[in-house]
């Protein structure tokens, strides 16, 4: 959404001229910048779901922003958000809670000049007097962030001393420690909790506003809802909604600020920045994935739900018309155009143990209407299988019927031809059901002779590679075929046992009785039986072949000497 200020009395003096066009259909027209790093250029247009021009006022934003959408799903246990964006001076805590005046010594009770904040209040207490099957309890807090230190507004103290932001495991997400919260029963409780905040918030005063504000402040309203459902249990949602009202960007050549000032501006700037990070990660789908850094700052820790959680966020992007801002409302325009491409998935929030109660009940409706089916399934087949055990499980074939003899055909032979045809249907879904059933025990029987067979041959490999029984030697091809003269591998292998040696290990070894009867039962083997028998076994001869090249291999010059002889 996005929302243009009219032009203030200084600009007016000043000469500014407004840069803003209003084409319709949620677009903004602003001006090509003069001179500088965009003269040339065309004007740029950007478009939005909802555009207020100057005359808009505090109730329209009500109304058209989708405010009350945001309400009512908190109502409902969704977590919502608004916040406002923009440079100093923008008008973003007009849009939120209205001009400084209203919240003085003497507030006033109710003004046209009441903004989002207390129009949301007003608007929320109208949907809780509407739901009244339901138990609602309200709860409020107020807080700022200032020069990156968490402030309580609603419990301050003397010396405003910061709170602590932590991580919380089990609700996943950011929450600031010892934070005070005011239980709100009517809506003038709410209205006090605005009051007493506004009143604490930090407020600075500087070239371009008098009532700038110094720090981001947060003003939260959790919604827990409890309603009655079958017997006896009920359902517990727990909403909320987060007003967050950002302090201004800020150009210190502009707004002159100097020492405590212009640190605020520093720290304020510096937490934009990081937001900007957050918003720009979020909105490149090439980025989907990647490292958010919300870590970098108090503002982000608190925001990440309503950023890309399961929440839904409406941003406020606030702009001056004047000719003066215009690089800040272009900035301010991108920055919005951003936010806007950024997708989340809103979620109610329940107790676990309820949100468990109510999957349970699905699941058990969902399996009584199936048995109901299965029931009358089965009274159906029941009923029209009656009759002889052999006639149920082979129904008679139906006569083949052409189209032209079925239009001769009289009620009573129609009505026993389709009896017929029922009757063989219901006889070949039970042959269906048994050979599914057969299937489904073959199958059970196939995986487990697939898990005795793999024991069974890593059994069997665990055996051949046991040390007690040597590898056989890795021929050559050039051995094989009976050449000599080539020259033998570089591998060494184990030489053939000597079978005349008594000590020797028998490489015959016979396999145990007691595995070869599993290999046997189990047929593990049979078909290679006869490609191991063709397999020619090393005689004498061979060991005559290999002698010499084995002895080439360990000892040539014992080669050498033999050839000299």
């Amino acid at each position: 959404m996005h929302r243009v200020r009219p032009l203030s009395e200084k600009e007016i003096k000043a000469g500014d001229d407004m840069v803003v066009q209003f084409p319709g259909n949620g677009q903004v027209l602003v001006d090509a910048i003069p001179g500088g790093p965009g003269g040339g250029q065309k004007p740029r247009l950007f478009s939005y779901n909802v555009v207020f021009e100057p005359a808009a006022t505090q109730e329209d934003v009500l109304q058209f922003s989708g405010m009350k959408r945001l309400i009512e799903m908190a109502v409902e246990g969704f977590r919502c958000t608004c916040f406002c964006y923009g440079q100093t001076g923008s008008g973003k805590t007009h849009t939120l809670t209205g001009p400084p005046g209203l919240f003085g010594i003497k507030a006033v009770p109710y003004s046209d000049n009441h903004g989002l904040v207390f129009r949301s209040f007003v608007y929320l207490f109208q949907l809780l007097q509407e739901h009244t099957s339901r138990t609602f309890v309200l709860k409020a807090s107020f807080l700022e962030i200032y020069n990156e230190k968490v402030i309580d507004l609603l419990n301050p103290g003397t010396c405003r001393k910061p709170l602590a932001v932590r991580w919380s495991k089990k609700a996943r997400g950011f929450f600031v420690e010892n934070l005070f919260t005011v239980d709100c029963e009517e809506l003038d409780d709410l209205m006090a909790v605005l009051e007493e905040g506004m009143r604490n918030r930090s407020v600075g005063r500087h070239n371009m506003n008098d009532y700038s504000s110094r720090s981001h402040t947060i003003l939260s309203v959790h919604i827990t809802s409890e309603e009655p459902s079958e017997n006896g249990v009920f359902i517990s949602r727990f909403g909320k909604i987060n007003f967050v009202d950002l302090a201004g960007s800020e150009m210190t050549k502009k707004t002159q600020s100097e020492g405590k000032t212009l640190e605020e501006a520093n720290n304020i700037n510096k937490s934009l920045m990081v937001l900007g990070y957050c918003i720009a990660s979020l909105s490149d789908p090439k980025r989907k994935g990647s490292h958010i850094p919300y870590r970098d700052s108090k503002l982000t820790k608190l925001l990440a739900d309503s950023l890309a959680g399961n929440g839904v966020t409406l941003m406020i992007a606030c702009i001056s018309p004047a000719r003066s801002n215009i690089f800040e409302t272009i900035n301010t325009l991108r920055y919005a155009a951003r936010a806007k491409k950024i997708r989340t998935k809103p979620v109610v929030l329940m107790d676990p143990r309820e949100a468990l109660i109510i999957s349970l009940k699905r699941e058990v409706a969902s399996l009584q209407s199936e048995n109901e089916y299965l029931r009358s399934a089965l009274n159906v087949y029941s009923s029209s299988s009656s009759g002889d055990a052999s006639e149920r499980i082979i129904a008679q074939t139906p006569p083949h019927v052409d189209l032209e003899e079925l239009a001769k055909l009289e009620g009573p032979q129609l009505a026993e031809l389709v009896r017929l045809y029922m009757k063989e249907n219901e006889a070949l879904r039970k042959d269906n059901g048994d050979l599914f059933l057969s299937r489904d025990l073959l199958q059970r029987d196939h995986e487990i002779v697939c898990r005795e067979n793999e024991r069974l041959l890593k059994k069997l490999e665990e055996v051949n590679s046991s040390p007690l029984i040597p590898a056989r030697p890795a021929f050559s091809a050039d051995i094989l075929s009976g050449d000599q003269e080539s020259s033998s591998t570089n591998i060494w292998t184990n030489p053939i046992p000597d079978t005349d040696n008594k000590t020797a290990v028998n490489s015959s070894k016979q396999i145990p009785e007691s595995v070869q009867k599993e290999l046997d039962k189990r047929q593990i083997g049979a078909r290679n039986t006869a490609n191991l028998k063709g397999i020619r076994k090393p005689s004498s001869n061979d060991d005559k072949i290999h002698a010499p090249k084995i002895a080439q291999v360990k000892n040539t010059n014992a080669k050498d000497k033999s050839k000299e002889s």
